[in-house]
């Protein structure tokens, strides 16, 4: 049997120490096989060496910020979002937002993205995706791929608005400028208390093909040193499942490789 190579990537790296503590645990479990990283997060200096130190074991991406760590502009996730299809959003301070960000990313850790994603999926919103397709390609070429959030299967309402935020608009940026991205996403939830993460992560890994994405969350419990965590509960839950044995026993039983960017194809018309 062939196994079906997904890619389990942890969101919020660098957020704060529990956040970035409880993502490492994922990765030297052997499940999470990404990670986006929060550049402008005051903890990111402190965690970036510890990603150096375990180059090959996941994927490193920029975690694009324009509303947590930012101070670009005073927008909520539903300002940036009306900005943005307002045409408010001026496409040569995007481009210095984004490549400000990526500096920060290669100082740290010497290398450039193997990916990039956005924080609330911010980078999917017109103006913003424009000047991300423009910076990668000016940068490093066909190198770097991009996470696209459109489901190819119904995954709940939430899933579906995210992904008509701009998804199909940025996927066919990336056909034409000829990047890598994800074949198929998962991963939304609304972070609620009776949400069972352990039979939606079966859900998921179950129905996304070769080549697919889910993200997560995974956290440990503790106070942060940094700003707010409104899903610091549902961190800790992600957390149990993917850094314990369950997590790595559900792969195996599901015949799936800890995937990579590498195994994604350039975007292709549906």
């Amino acid at each position: 049997m062939s196994l079906r190579r997904i890619q389990i990537c942890a969101d919020d790296y660098g957020f704060d120490r529990a956040i970035s503590q409880g993502i490492l645990d994922t990765i030297d479990a052997g499940v999470v096989s990404a990670t986006s990283c929060m550049v402008l997060s005051p903890a990111w200096p402190h965690w970036a060496p510890a990603l150096k130190e375990r180059a090959g074991l996941a994927d490193l991406g920029l975690h694009l910020d324009l509303n947590e760590f930012a101070h670009y502009a005073a927008h909520s996730l539903k300002g940036w979002i009306v900005a943005a299809y307002r045409g408010a959003v001026p496409a040569s301070m995007a481009r210095s937002w984004i490549d400000a960000q990526l500096d920060t990313f290669e100082k740290r850790l010497g290398r450039a993205p193997d990916y990039v994603d956005g924080h609330q999926h911010l980078h999917q919103l017109p103006g913003i995706r424009e000047a991300l397709l423009q910076a990668l390609c000016a940068r490093y070429g066909h190198a770097c791929a991009l996470r696209i959030t459109r489901s190819r299967q119904w995954r709940g309402a939430k899933a579906a608005i995210i992904g008509a935020l701009g998804a199909g608009a940025l996927a066919a940026g990336a056909r034409a400028e000829g990047l890598r991205v994800n074949r198929d996403f998962a991963g939304v939830y609304e972070f609620q208390p009776a949400a069972d993460f352990a039979a939606l992560l079966r859900w998921w890994l179950d129905h996304l093909p070769d080549g697919g994405l889910m993200m997560c969350h995974p956290g440990r419990a503790g106070v942060t040193e940094t700003r707010a965590d409104g899903i610091r509960a549902a961190r800790v839950r992600e957390h149990a499942v993917l850094a314990g044995g369950q997590g790595r026993a559900l792969l195996q039983a599901l015949g799936i490789q800890p995937g990579r960017c590498a195994d994604w194809d350039v975007a292709r018309a549906d």
